[in-house]
């Protein structure tokens, strides 16, 4: 009998069959018509080896040709529905659910299966064996027949279609698999002595079994949780069939910068154990710290969450601790986008525990506003510089000025700063703020018009980001030469936190920028960490004091101590001091007494546009 190849087939999708079921897997749809189409598979090999099997023996032995015939009619039901599934298994990822027309090619292609099913049922069917050939003929194996080809060649025009939307293992691993078994199909009818379209199918199995659907790959070696690249999968299936999910996330923080790599793999892997302990549920290791659990049931979850903490408070032997991010219902969020961009935004949370709300998606969805509002105000040009004049207590007049960032509205309002700048830093923006800052800078010196009123400098805030590279030529001396800028007039102010972050390569850009011309500052000083070491041999021309730290001046003895020990220090050192803040005359005289060189703050002005700006200057230094 010819049945060799089928036999073959059959014990490859038994192997992949246990493979499959024995490890550990995510409940993802794909998953799940993916088993149906090995289950199918494997079925409907068994039937058409039993059907070749009754054909001889109806043939030659006279064995009761009616129950070979329903046999037959049972196999190519299944050939049928094997084809089905391929298309339903491809379909289901790709085509829109919302689109009214793919709701109409989904109940179109179901209706053609839910018919053809039935002609094949009620059509007759004959059969024949001679030698080696053997096979089934009449209306109900031609309907099959037919069916099969359509739903191979619907399946491989879906693929092609949007083969844009998927990575190009699966467009292959898809192409492949129908186009095996078309080809098998047509091999078969040219030569029915060649049985082919059970083993292809088997061997389609196969394909999709390595390149998509193997569980082990979403697999973390060390920890046997799931990774990453399982999590978005998980995700994404669940907000595309509308299904509501429960999640718990542990980030380990560590209290010391310096973690002995086998404390660190102990915390991991005690962590992966307890998590495991938990329950069924899928844990995943997002990176290196940090790991969640799925849930279906919040209940569930909150029980335990509770049992991880207090497991994690019994720990004293490890120096970390524990940021714990509960998200009750998944669908607070509108789709994977904005629930991965919650999960590492409030990860990072200073909070212990922090279960999310519509408040923190609220605010979170106020942040990926502003960010398309930086965009679309760089891409439109509304980044606009206004000017805050500076004191010059020994000349007594405003001859420098700092340039600080505004964003204008469609409707000519001004964004305040506070709102966008942190989240420009956040998200790496603040890098292209602050260059087209510096262009308009330039631009504005180059018109002539500030210096002819007694403007010799303008000071403009860097971000540590813009200065973590080699050489800042790209954008400093780039503007300097393109607006015929002498550098003398432009003042990079830096922070405390800016020079800690990457202090090498922001004294070598320092210096390079220093022999050009340019002078630096350093900002907001007493709000970081106030190491005397950064304005001792940090090359900075003035040291800013910050505006909470000189309110404090008046209102904190002690600080009144320190700050005026500094200025004298300071002074000692060259250094010239800036005042910011100051809103009343009698911090004026104060800072004056002290001998503070310049005082910036809302007593004289708070930062103005260009065009206001000139004309304080005009107004209050003259032609000068």
């Amino acid at each position: 009998m010819n049945i060799e190849l089928q036999c073959c087939a059959l014990f490859i999708i038994f192997t992949i069959f246990v493979m499959f079921f024995r490890e550990k897997r995510l409940d993802l749809m794909n998953r799940k018509l993916f088993q149906s189409a090995v289950i199918a598979c494997f079925v409907c090999l068994a039937f058409d080896i039993l059907s070749i099997v009754l054909i001889n023996m109806s043939v030659h032995n006279g064995f009761n040709s009616g129950i070979t015939r329903i046999v037959c009619k049972f196999y190519i039901m299944l050939l049928v529905l094997q084809g089905y599934l391929g298309y339903v298994y491809v379909s289901t990822g790709l085509l829109p659910r919302e689109k009214a027309w793919a709701k109409a090619v989904r109940i179109f292609f179901h209706g053609i299966f839910a018919l053809g099913e039935v002609l094949m049922l009620l059509l007759p069917i004959d059969f024949t064996a001679s030698g080696r050939v053997v096979y089934s003929f009449g209306p109900s194996t031609a309907v099959a027949y037919a069916l099969s080809v359509v739903y191979i060649i619907t399946t491989i025009s879906i693929t092609l279609i949007y083969r844009l939307k998927m990575p190009g293992r699966r467009f292959i691993a898809m192409l492949l698999w129908q186009g095996i078994w078309l080809l098998a199909a047509v091999i078969q009818f040219i030569e029915p002595e060649l049985l082919l379209v059970g083993f292809a199918s088997s061997f389609g199995m196969v394909i999709l079994y390595i390149q998509l659907e193997n569980p082990s790959e979403f697999l973390d070696g060390s920890t046997g949780l799931f990774t990453t690249n399982a999590l978005s999968v998980y995700v994404h299936d669940k907000y595309r069939f509308g299904k509501s999910f429960s999640m718990f996330a542990a980030k380990i923080h560590y209290l010391t910068a310096y973690v002995d790599y086998n404390i660190e793999q102990s915390a991991v892997m005690r962590t992966a154990r307890a998590l495991v302990r938990l329950g069924p549920e899928p844990a995943f290791r997002i990176d290196d710290d940090t790991f969640c659990v799925l849930y279906d049931d919040k209940n569930r979850m909150y029980e335990r969450a509770a049992n991880i903490k207090m497991q994690k408070d019994n720990v004293t032997d490890l120096p970390a601790k524990g940021t714990y991010l509960l998200i009750p219902d998944s669908l607070i969020m509108s789709g994977p986008d904005e629930f991965f961009r919650f999960l590492h935004t409030y990860l990072e949370s200073e909070q212990e525990i922090l279960v999310a709300n519509e408040d923190l998606v609220m605010e979170l969805r106020e942040q990926n506003n502003i960010k398309v509002l930086i965009d679309d105000a760089l891409k439109n040009d509304r980044v606009e510089v206004f000017y805050q004049p500076f004191y010059n207590v020994k000349k007594d007049c405003f001859d420098e000025a700092e340039a600080l960032v505004r964003i204008r509205l469609k409707n000519g309002e001004i964004v305040p700063p506070g709102r966008f700048i942190p989240i420009a830093e956040e998200t790496g923006q603040i890098i292209s703020l602050g260059i087209r800052v510096f262009e308009k800078v330039c631009l504005f010196l180059s018109k002539g018009e500030a210096e002819k009123y007694g403007l010799r400098q303008v000071h403009v805030n860097v971000s540590a980001a813009q200065f973590d590279h080699e050489n800042p030529t790209g954008f400093v001396m780039k503007n300097i030469d393109r607006y015929h800028i002498n550098p003398r007039r432009i003042n990079l102010e830096i922070t405390e936190t800016a020079a800690a972050q990457s202090r090498e390569i922001m004294l070598l850009n320092m210096n390079r920028l220093i022999e050009k011309g340019v002078s630096f500052s350093l900002d907001d000083f007493g709000t970081g960490r106030s190491n005397i070491d950064y304005f001792v041999n940090m090359p900075v021309q003035n040291i800013k004091f910050d505006y909470n730290f000189t309110r404090e001046f008046f209102n904190n003895e002690k600080t009144k101590h320190v700050l005026t020990g500094m200025v004298d220090i300071l002074h000692k050192m060259n250094m010239g001091v800036v005042a910011e803040g100051i809103e009343t005359e009698e911090q004026v005289k104060v800072m004056k007494d002290m001998g503070v060189e310049f005082i910036q703050g809302f007593y004289y002005s708070k930062p103005i546009p260009e065009n206001e700006f000139l004309a304080y200057l005009k107004d209050h230094n003259g032609d000068a």
